[in-house]
């Protein structure tokens, strides 16, 4: 090995004030990438991209010991429930449900209530199997999946009108249904509830613990994904997350059903119910029946998986026994509350002005399953569309329309309009709208056995781009960001077969993601390194996600990379290799938290030695959100080293709490 000095410094910096090679370049009014993938991830209706934030949630609660220690004991007696399930469901657990509308600006009350009332409709169809969309089930899907049934959970979700705690002004008759009343993901008024809370902006369509408690906890959903139809202002399901099933999806956690492709996904990942095939990896928008992993037909037609509201449509039988298990094991506490004030003895037999939706009646002010109507047949003025109608002043199955006929001002989006001050099927598009085109002519050149170059045509508008990869056939992807039309993907594995893609970020919209494509890295000829050899160490904290690192040259070009480290996983070492030519580098290691890797949450370390094993430098992971060390190889005038340590900020940033999500 050539002759090896060693000059090194330590600059630790904000990650507000740092800069590295031209397209991973921060500004300060940029935020880090790892930050802007979150929320590009996370962010609701983003078609293929559902997903929900249980995992981060789970994180933050599990950080305090108590609550580990109770949840260790619900799978404790969830393992040891013995199911014992009749033919027929004839006396199912009642479970009260409250729903919460959180910032809501000129709340329109009568229509957040009819919308929770549809909502719980649409869990008592899911959970229970009598969803009109279960046929997809019966009449094709079944096939696939030989000796699994579908589920039918002997459980009822009700939303009571009566029994409310006080301080909501809420009256007996009234559903338990409050608006801008409480904050945040718990309200321990409303103990022995499942709660719902409704906000904007989640970051996520939803999340949910993992076992839920009944104490006041509950599930999280987007103002985007909460209920069906049309919404009620700013709470307004959008598609493809407009039928209601985000709830089901986030609710089937809170009773302890974990994502169809288990925790990290990967063949060796499981839910824990036997009859959900393994999967390897969350399926996103409408796959065809059929899709296969890990060697069996993937189950992406149920709703613990990330596919569109419409594609998902059954719990496995196995799924409904734990939940039933769940239910009558860890939330007792919520059965007893249902039995008071959902049908037990103080609550009346329904009538036609309990304030329930129960059956066939008109409006949510009736009730009784065999009420007949509590209005009169509809009409063209009785404030309810209920047929051909254009406006919800109308009404009638068979009235004619009570407006004229659209045109492209009506103020009602009908047809191919872009604006919805646009209207008529017919009309032409009032506005041109603003295309973000995926990128085009997407290509891997340059493959070696560690890296390989990813280019693409530029796009117009483009601010940045995004590309995706993974070794073909793992999970999850790796994900880069530039502001060129090329990226070079180092720290790859020789003779391995990896996926990618490529998709544009516009100033208010993005695209598609390019057609996937493969490459195959060159096999490593096993020749050894006639440079300058040099051995990295690297031991992980607890959140071992938010650690990365790289080394790039003088000319700003990234040499070598790593990242997607695994949480929970203290203590873990990480090994590698490099190979370098004589010149000067930096290498840089970042948290994205801004605490280090040290020392309230792991004692985490790194040091970079020579071929023979020698310590050249080494750290204790005391830093902020970056460290430097800048070095240079093979220069003979440098004849010792010098380590030179900047002042190390401490970040005062406090880690997430039980209740609040680690972002």
């Amino acid at each position: 090995m050539k002759n090896l000095i060693f000059c090194l410094s330590i600059v630790t910096l904000l990650l507000s004030l740092y800069s590295c090679n031209e397209d991973e370049s921060i500004t300060p009014n940029d935020v880090p990438e790892s930050a802007l993938l979150a929320a590009d991830d996370n962010s609701p209706n983003a078609g293929e991209d559902r997903t929900c934030s249980m995992e981060q949630h789970m994180t933050a609660l599990m950080s305090d010991p108590a609550y580990r220690k109770a949840h260790q004991e619900k799978l404790t007696r969830i393992e040891n429930y013995a199911a014992v399930r009749s033919a027929n469901c004839t006396n199912p657990a009642v479970l009260p449900m409250a729903i919460h509308f959180q910032g809501i600006s000129n709340p329109d009350e009568a229509c957040l209530r009819a919308l929770a009332i549809s909502q719980i409709a649409v869990l008592n169809a899911d959970f229970q199997g009598t969803n009109s969309d279960i046929s997809n089930w019966d009449n094709n899907a079944s096939s696939s999946f030989p000796g699994i049934s579908n589920g039918d959970a002997c459980i009822e979700f009700c939303l009571p009108t009566q029994g409310h705690p006080s301080g909501f002004n809420l009256s007996d008759g009234e559903p338990a249904v409050t608006i801008n009343q409480t904050s945040g993901d718990n309200a321990s008024q409303w103990n022995g509830y499942i709660n719902i809370f409704v906000r904007a902006n989640l970051g996520a369509l939803g999340y949910s613990p993992l076992g839920g408690n009944g104490n006041g906890d509950g599930v999280s959903i987007d103002a985007n994904a909460f209920g069906t139809g049309a919404g009620c202002g700013s709470i307004a399901p959008g598609a493809p997350y407009n039928l209601g099933r985000t709830l089901t999806h986030e609710l089937g956690h809170y009773l302890l059903l974990d994502h169809i492709w288990g925790g990290n996904g990967g063949c060796n990942d499981d839910d824990q119910v036997n009859d959900t095939p393994v999967s390897n990896q969350p399926y996103y928008g409408c796959p065809s029946i059929g899709a296969s992993s890990c060697s069996s037909t993937d189950m992406h037609m149920n709703y613990m998986d990330y596919t569109n509201d419409a594609c998902m449509y059954m719990f496995s039988a196995g799924q409904a026994t734990r939940v039933e298990g769940y239910v009558n094991t860890s939330l007792q506490n919520v059965i007893a509350k249902g039995n008071t004030i959902c049908g037990g003895p103080t609550n009346p037999t329904p009538t036609c002005s309990d304030g329930i939706q129960n059956g066939n009646e008109t409006g949510v002010d009736c009730g009784g399953p065999d009420c007949a109507p509590c209005q009169a047949a509809p009409t063209c003025s009785d404030g309810i569309q209920n047929g051909n109608e254009t406006g919800v002043d109308c009404g009638g199955p068979d009235c004619e329309p009570c407006q004229a006929a659209p045109t492209c001002t009506d103020g009602i989006q009908n047809g191919n309009e872009t604006g919805v001050d646009c209207g008529g099927p017919d009309c032409a598009p009032c506005a041109q709208p603003l295309i973000c085109d995926a990128p085009e002519n997407v290509s891997a050149t340059n493959i070696t056995n560690n890296s390989a170059l990813i280019t693409w045509e530029p796009v117009n508008g483009a601010i940045r781009y995004q590309i995706r990869y993974k070794e073909a056939g793992q999970n999850p992807w790796k994900s880069r960001l530039t502001t060129n039309t090329e990226r070079v993907l180092n720290n790859l594995q020789s003779g391995t077969k990896y996926r990618y893609r490529v998709r544009t970020f516009c100033e208010d919209d993005r695209s598609k993601w390019s057609d996937t494509k493969s490459f195959i890295t060159e096999s490593n000829t096993g020749t050894e390194c006639s440079d300058n050899e040099l051995n990295f160490d690297l031991t992980l904290d607890y959140y071992g996600g938010e650690t990365s690192w790289e080394i790039y040259d003088e000319s700003g070009s990234v040499v070598y990379s790593g990242d997607n480290y695994p949480n929970y996983q203290e203590g873990l070492n990480i090994q590698e290799n490099w190979c370098l030519e004589d010149g000067c580098y930096t290498f840089a290691i970042y948290d994205d938290y801004g605490d280090g890797i040290c020392c309230d949450y792991g004692e985490g370390s790194y040091s970079i030695a020579d071929g023979n094993g020698n310590v050249l430098f080494e750290s204790d992971g005391y830093f902020s959100y970056v460290e430097y060390v800048d070095f240079c190889l093979g220069y003979d005038s440098f004849n010792s080293v010098q380590n030179r340590k900047g002042k190390k900020a401490r970040n005062t940033v406090k880690k997430a709490k039980p209740n609040q999500t680690r972002e």
